[in-house]
C-alpha cells in the first residue's frame, strides 16, 4: 500500500474542476488524481533535486502511480462556501466592476485527506522520489490551498470514496483521473489520426506524408512552441493548463473521468458562506431554511425602519423570478412561487397558521441601531430554484421622494449593496445572530403589533393567542409588556419605529404597537416574529 496525504494548514482547500469556470463556484472533491500527478511534477521542476533524480525517474513514478485508481479517506464535516468581491477593470479610460466569486472547502482543523494505491508498492527508490517530492509541496488546487504533504504506507482508516466500479457506496461524482502511459498512448495516437484526417480533407491538393507531419505537427504546438501532445505521459502531464484549453479540448488527453461514489459523510454540507460559527454539517438532501445576506452602504438603514427593508427585500426577489402576461386578463403577472410571494391560488394570500411562506427578516447584528445583516426564512426549505433566484440579489433601495409613480427633483435613492452570506439552518448562526439563536428568553427587536382588534387583555393577551395559534405556547410561559428597550445607546419606544407597510393591502387594526419579553419553560430556536406585517420584520425578538 502506498498513499499521500494532505493536511491544509488554512483550513481551505480551492480547486476549480476541469472544464468548469470559476465563477461558478464549485470545488473538485476529492482531489482529483490527475491534479495529484500534476502537482507532483510540478513540485520536480520547482524544487526538486535534479542532481539526484533524473527525469526518467519522474517518469518511472508517474508512469506506476497513473497505473492504477487511488481511493481516498476524506474527512468528515467539510463545508462547501464561497466569498465574493468586485474586481475593477480597466477599458481604456474607463473602469468597470465585475463579480469574481472564491469558492473553497472549508475543512475541519487538523483534518487531513489521504489519497491511497491500495494495491501499489513502490521500489525504494521511487519511494524515496516521492517522499522527497512530497515533503516539497506547497499547495494543491490553487495557489491559495496551502498544504503539507506526507507519504504514508499503512492505511489507518477505511476510505469513503473510491471507483464506483470497486463497489463504492454513496453519491456519484465525475473525477478526473491520469490515463496510463497504454492508454495515453492510444489517446494520442487517435488525436494525431483524427488531425491527420482533418488536413487532408482541407487540403486543396495530395500532401507528402513529411508535409503532412509537418503540419499536424504545427497543429499541436501552443503558443510558446510548447507541444500539447507529447509522446510521453509525463510530458503530456506538465503541459499548461492554459496551453491545453487553447486547444479547446473537452478533457486533457493525459486524463480521463472516472464515476467515483462518495459516502454521504464525507460530502461537502449545504453551501455554506455563514461569518458565524457552523455548528452543524448538513447534507445536501437536507434543504436549508434560512438566506443571510450581509448589508453594505453609507449609511446603513437604521433599524427602526426594518418594515420598509422587509418590503423592498422581498420586492427585489419577486422581480428576479419575473413576470407573465395573462392571457384571459391581459395583466403582467409575477411568476415568483408562493413560498416568496405569500400568494396562493387566485393571487390571494395564504392564510396558513404555520406561516410556511418567507419572512424577510431585516437585523442590527452588532447593536449599533444600524441594519447590517437581512434573514430569509422559510420553514418548509429554499429549495435549488428559490436558492439560485436569492443568491442573484446584489442591492436594494429606497426612493423617499417618489409620490405618485413620479421621483421629484430633489429626491434621494438610498441604495445599499447585499452579499449572500449563507444557505443553512437557524442553528448554522448561533452566534452571530440573536434572532436565529435558541435561547428562553426573547425581546423585542422591533415593536409587535396586534394582528386583529385589541382584546380586554390587551398586547400580552394577544401575544399569547398568536403563540397558541403558532403552537410554540407552552405552559409556564410568561410575557410582560416593557416601556422602551435600548437601540445602539439610546432608549427606543414603539413609537420611535416605523410600524406600517407601504405596499399590499393587509388591514392594519393596531397602529400604536408594544414591546415585550417572552420566558418559555424550555429553549427556543429563532426566528420569532409575530404580529401585524411580522413576515417584513415588525413584531421581530431576539435572544437574551
Amino acid at each position: 500500500m502506498f498513499g499521500l496525504a494532505f493536511r491544509f494548514p488554512a483550513g481551505r482547500y480551492h480547486a476549480t474542476p476541469w472544464g468548469r469556470n470559476v465563477n461558478e463556484a464549485d470545488v473538485a472533491w476529492p482531489p482529483e488524481p490527475w491534479r495529484i500527478l500534476r502537482a507532483l511534477v510540478a513540485c520536480y521542476w520547482r524544487k526538486g533535486d535534479r542532481e539526484r533524480w533524473s527525469e526518467d525517474d519522474l517518469a518511472g513514478l508517474i508512469d506506476a502511480l497513473a497505473e492504477d485508481l487511488p481511493v481516498f479517506c476524506l474527512p468528515e464535516g467539510a463545508i462547501h462556501a464561497h466569498t465574493r468581491h468586485y474586481m475593477p477593470i480597466r477599458k481604456g479610460k474607463s473602469e468597470s466592476k465585475t463579480l469574481v466569486f472564491d469558492a473553497f472547502l472549508h475543512l475541519p482543523k487538523g483534518a487531513e485527506v489521504v489519497a491511497m494505491w491500495r494495491d501499489m508498492t513502490l521500489e525504494n527508490d521511487l519511494l524515496e522520489l516521492v517522499r522527497d517530492l512530497a515533503s516539497g509541496m506547497g499547495y494543491l488546487g490553487r495557489a491559495e490551498s496551502w498544504t503539507e504533504c506526507r507519504v504514508v504506507t499503512e492505511a489507518n482508516d477505511e476510505p469513503n470514496c473510491g471507483p464506483a466500479e470497486l463497489g463504492f457506496p454513496g453519491d456519484s461524482l465525475r473525477v478526473l483521473v491520469s490515463r496510463s502511459p497504454a492508454s495515453y498512448q492510444r489517446e494520442r495516437r487517435r488525436l494525431i489520426d483524427q488531425e491527420a484526417e482533418r488536413i487532408r480533407a482541407s487540403s486543396k491538393k495530395p500532401l507528402s506524408e513529411r508535409a503532412l507531419q509537418n503540419q499536424i505537427n504545427r497543429s499541436f504546438r501552443a503558443s510558446a512552441s510548447v507541444d500539447t501532445l507529447p509522446p510521453r505521459l509525463v510530458d503530456a502531464l506538465s503541459v499548461d493548463t492554459a496551453d491545453l484549453q487553447n486547444r479547446k479540448w473537452g478533457q486533457p488527453p493525459a486524463a480521463y473521468e472516472v464515476i467515483y461514489a462518495r459516502s454521504p459523510h464525507a460530502s461537502p454540507g449545504v453551501v455554506s458562506r455563514s461569518l458565524g460559527r457552523v455548528r452543524t454539517n448538513h447534507t445536501m438532501s437536507d434543504l436549508p431554511t434560512i438566506a443571510r445576506f450581509l448589508v453594505a452602504g453609507r449609511p446603513r438603514p437604521r433599524i427602526e425602519d426594518a418594515v420598509k427593508i422587509g418590503e423592498v427585500m422581498r420586492a427585489a426577489v419577486m422581480s428576479k423570478f419575473g413576470r407573465e402576461t395573462d392571457e384571459e386578463t391581459g395583466k403582467r403577472v409575477l411568476l415568483a412561487p408562493w413560498q416568496i410571494s405569500g400568494r396562493g391560488s387566485g393571487n390571494k394570500p395564504i392564510r396558513d397558521p404555520s406561516h410556511p411562506h418567507a419572512f424577510w427578516l431585516p437585523e442590527d447584528a452588532d447593536d449599533d441601531g444600524w441594519i447590517d445583516h437581512l434573514t430569509v426564512f422559510i420553514s418548509g426549505g429554499i429549495d435549488r430554484d428559490i436558492r439560485s433566484q436569492l443568491d442573484r440579489v446584489t442591492r436594494i433601495w429606497l426612493t423617499p421622494g417618489r409620490t405618485r409613480g413620479r421621483t421629484t427633483e430633489d429626491a434621494r435613492i438610498d441604495e445599499w449593496h447585499l452579499a449572500l452570506a449563507g444557505f443553512g439552518r437557524p442553528e448554522d448562526f448561533t452566534g452571530s445572530s440573536r434572532v436565529l439563536a435558541a435561547s428562553r428568553r426573547w425581546r423585542s427587536v422591533t415593536p409587535f403589533l396586534a394582528s386583529g382588534h385589541l382584546k380586554k387583555a390587551g398586547y400580552r393577551g394577544e401575544l399569547i393567542r398568536l403563540l397558541k395559534r403558532r403552537g410554540i405556547w407552552a405552559e409556564g410561559t410568561t410575557v410582560r409588556e416593557l416601556e422602551e428597550i435600548t437601540v445602539g445607546d439610546a432608549p427606543r419606544r414603539a413609537l420611535n419605529f416605523h410600524r406600517f407597510r407601504s405596499r399590499g393591502r393587509e388591514p392594519r387594526p393596531d397602529s400604536s404597537g408594544a414591546l415585550l419579553e417572552i420566558e418559555f419553560p424550555q429553549e427556543f430556536q429563532g426566528p420569532l416574529a409575530l404580529g401585524y406585517a411580522s413576515h417584513f420584520g415588525l413584531g421581530m425578538f431576539g435572544a437574551r
